[in-house]
């Protein structure tokens, strides 16, 4: 249960990424990969918050991301 509390967690902070870009579509790339690599770790330290266990909060973390930029690059080149 907690890992889907987790799981639910990191999908929140990737919106807020996405709103942050939404908002600030003026800013240059390079901005916006060290917010995306500061969000990130805010994912990574929430994960590892809620489950103790460093393993699993760097592959749930790793993975939120990987879904978050697939989705992305999917939706931004259709």
């Amino acid at each position: 249960m907690i890992i889907l509390f987790c799981l639910i967690s990191q999908a929140v902070i990737w919106c807020g990424y996405s709103l942050v870009l939404y908002l600030s579509h003026h800013d240059h790339s390079f901005y916006e990969t060290i917010l995306m690599f500061m969000f990130a770790y805010f994912g990574y330290l929430v994960a590892l918050r809620l489950i103790q266990n460093t393993k699993l909060s760097i592959l749930l973390s790793l993975s939120a991301a990987s879904i978050y930029l697939i989705g992305r690059i999917v939706l931004f080149t259709i």
